[in-house]
Order: structure tokens, then sequence, then C-alpha cells
């Protein structure tokens, strides 16, 4: 008899650093391969058993196997305290692998990292948590967004957008959308008339619609994920996907063709692609290289169709700011801002975590970051750790603080360790979120 679906696999059976459930499924032959994030494999009564790592942004190769001797000593160190653990409650394998899912790129951030620090307090999540990442999610007993009306509100840009192409009003937009009254006046004062659109202009609205029209009936911020799909969905989302691609040979990558062509540009990669900034150091016309970057940006479609990245709808309004000025930068915005706010509030958990790890009371860590300037306040952060985490700290709580930790500064996406200007200004003035694991480390050495 199959295993039941998504139960966990016994826990003795699994390594440190993993996690593993049952897929409801069975096989009669011998099954090994990788599936992206995890690994599939049978065990002795042919249940089909999936497996990743609880340390993000580790995968299997291509022929599911993991490569366990090449991890660093912070890793091995987080696999040697759970080992330390012993056996551990489905509650709090749900919660350790709650926080594998978690990415600091995330629109939910900060609650959806304040829900995890009360989760490590009690012991177990919430009935419903929130969802917070695109990879590896869905762990919790039940998921909800952290992002009401999302969905809703990609729909009506959508709208509005059509709307103008079709010649309609500002004024007829603001009175169908009046909560979108601000975002309909930038982009019609942004793209002017659409009779005075170019050719390039009206290409170039037409393939940034294809991501608008994706994100409006899928969205990573949403409660259902791929594995809740009928295949019939799966497949049209899949063919929406490849419809859009730059490099799939559907509308998109015929839409891209086109503009380079009427534009007279070389060929369009998403901006991620290697070949766009290859391709654009070799432009030495300056108005040629805005527009590629432009185009480049809209390619990409917030790095291919995430609407759950915390920038989404400001890349959004950048596209329609770049397709009606000719420049991606928009003036009344300050530059970096979110990563800015984002890198600070990762240092302020970042630092609060160490430090508590540590066992150093709040006040004095207040009282000394008051003597230093890191350029950012980052008590608000700090205190959350604290207050969530309480005085006391079980083996558990401090392996699970520390794999949060490990988280929100080791995730390659959007982790602390991807702010490094922010990281050397902070060590510039002594301040390291890093103290509690290096003294650890030199411990064990």
């Amino acid at each position: 008899m199959a295993k039941k679906k998504d139960t966990f696999v016994p826990y003795d059976q699994v390594p440190p650093g993993f996690e593993a459930m049952y897929t409801g499924e069975t096989s009669t032959t011998p099954v090994q391969r990788s599936e992206m994030t995890s690994t599939v494999y049978s065990d002795e009564e042919g249940n089909l058993i999936s497996q990743w790592c609880t340390m993000p942004w580790i995968f299997p190769n291509e022929e599911g196997q993991w490569k366990e001797d090449e991890w660093d000593d912070t890793i091995k160190h987080l696999c040697d305290m759970q080992s330390g653990l012993g056996p551990l409650t489905d509650s709090i394998r749900r919660l350790r692998a709650h926080i594998t899912s978690l990415i600091p790129c995330d629109s939910g951030l900060p609650v959806t990292v304040d829900e995890i620090l009360f989760a490590i307090a009690r012991g177990k999540l919430d009935r419903v948590s929130f969802r917070n990442g695109c990879l590896c999610s869905g762990m919790a007993p039940q998921l909800k967004t952290s992002q009401p009306r999302q969905a809703e509100s990609v729909s009506t840009i959508h709208a509005v957008l059509n709307a103008y192409i079709a010649g309609g009003s500002r004024e007829d937009a603001i009175k169908a959308h009046p909560e979108a009254a601000g975002f309909i006046n930038r982009s019609y004062g942004w793209l002017g008339a659409v009779s005075d659109l170019s050719t390039v202009q009206r290409k170039m609205l037409d393939r940034m619609l294809l991501t608008i029209s994706y994100f409006a009936r899928y969205s990573c911020t949403a409660l259902d994920t791929l594995a809740t799909m009928e295949e019939s969905e799966q497949q049209e989302m899949q063919a929406m996907i490849n419809d859009w691609s730059y490099d799939q040979g559907g509308r998109g990558a015929a839409l891209d063709a086109e503009i380079a062509n009427e534009a007279g540009l070389p060929k369009i990669y998403a901006q991620y692609d290697p070949a766009c900034q290859e391709t654009l150091d070799k432009l030495e016309d300056g108005q040629k290289r805005e527009l590629y970057k432009i185009c480049c940006a809209i390619a990409s479609g917030v790095q291919s169709l995430s609407d759950c990245h915390h920038n989404t709808f400001r890349y959004i309004e950048g596209w329609i700011h770049g397709i009606g000025t000719g420049r991606l930068g928009i003036p009344t915005r300050k530059a970096q801002s979110e990563k800015q706010r984002l890198g600070q509030m990762l240092f302020g958990y970042a630092l609060g975590l160490d430090r508590w790890l540590m066992r150093v009371p709040l006040q004095f860590l207040l009282l000394d970051l008051g003597h230093i300037d890191p350029g950012f306040d980052p008590r608000n952060n700090i205190i959350r750790v604290y207050a969530c985490l309480g005085e006391e700290a079980t083996a558990v709580e401090e392996w699970l603080a520390a794999c949060l930790w490990y988280t929100l500064v080791h995730n390659e996406q959007g982790g602390l360790i991807n702010h490094t200007d922010l990281i050397q200004q902070c060590k510039d003035k002594g301040v390291t979120v890093h103290e509690w694991m290096d003294a650890v480390l030199k411990a064990d050495a």
C-alpha cells in the first residue's frame, strides 16, 4: 500500500541537512532521479520519496546526487547541531522546512520572518502560515498570501494598458479604476497620446503585456502551487511561459526580434543572461544603449515570471516609463531604495539572531550600537528577534534560530551576502553578523 502523500519519511531515514516526504506514488522498478530542487527515489517497498536539502540553494546534480563533501564548515556545523538534537517532531520538521522555503527577495518580508521567529518560540507554525517563497514552498499545514489583492492589481494594470492602447482616455481609466489613479496618471503622462507612439513603442507594450497577462493568471504569491494544479492547467501555464520566453520561439521571441530589427538593435536577451551585458558593452550609441537596456529588462519578466519579487510593481512602472520616455530610471523614484531597505532589514535581523545566539542581552547590544553609526538604524528588527525568541533557549530553538540566520545571510536569492557594500560599510564600523558562527567554528577547530 502506497504511503500517504506529503507525509514525512521516518526521521531516522533522513540525513541531517535534508528533509523528505512521500509523494503518494509507487514504482515497481527502482527510481533515482533529479527534479531541479530535489531528488526522487524509491524505498524498498516501491514508495516514491521526494528529498531536498534544507540549506537554501543547494540542489542535486543531474543524476540526483548531492555533493555533501563540498559543504562549507558553516553548513556542517548546522548539521552537527541537528544531529545532537535526537528525533524531531513533525511540527519542528515542518518549521525547519518552512525556514528553507523563505527567500529574502520575496515581497512578504518582514512579516514572513517575524512569523518564523514566533513559530520558533512556540515550537510550531500557525495552522495557516504565510507563503514565503517561490521555491520549495508549501510545507506549512496551510498557506495564505502576504500580498492580498495582488492578482486584482495586476489585472487592473492589464486593463488600464489595454484601454490606453485602444485609445481610451485617462479620465475614463480613472473612473473605472479610481484606486489606481496615481498609476494611471503617471502611465498616461509618460506614454503620451497613443497615436504618437512609434512602431517600436507599440511592440514594446505588446511585449510587456505578455508578462502582465501571465501574472494576471498565474501568481507566485497565490495559494495554489504547481503540485496542486490539474495536468491540463500545468500544460496551459507552460504554453504561456513558452510563448513569453525570449528564447523559445514564441510570441515573446518574435516581438524581441521585430523590435530589434525596427530599432536597429542587436539581438535582445533577458537582463540576467550574460549575453545581455556582453552585447550592451559593445553598443556605443547612448540612445540605443538605453533602449536596449529597457528591452532586456522587459524580456526578463521580473527575473523570469516571479511576481513574488519585492520589486515587481516598481519594475512594471519602470518598463512603462522606459517605453514612454526612452529611459529606464524614473527621476521621481530614489534609485536603489528597495535594495537598501531590504539589505538594512536583513542586516538587522541577522545581527539580532547572531547576538541572541551569543546570549548578549538586548539592552547591552543596543547600548553598544548607540555609539556606532553604521549608516542606518537596525534597532527595530533586532527588537523583533529578541521579543519573539524570548529569554530562554532550548537546543532546538538555538538550532532553528541558527538555520534562520543562515537563510537570511547566505541565500543567493536576495540574502545579505548580495549586499556586499552594506556588509563592508558595517564591518568598517566594527559590526558583523558572524560573531557567533566564527566563535563556534573556532571552538570546533
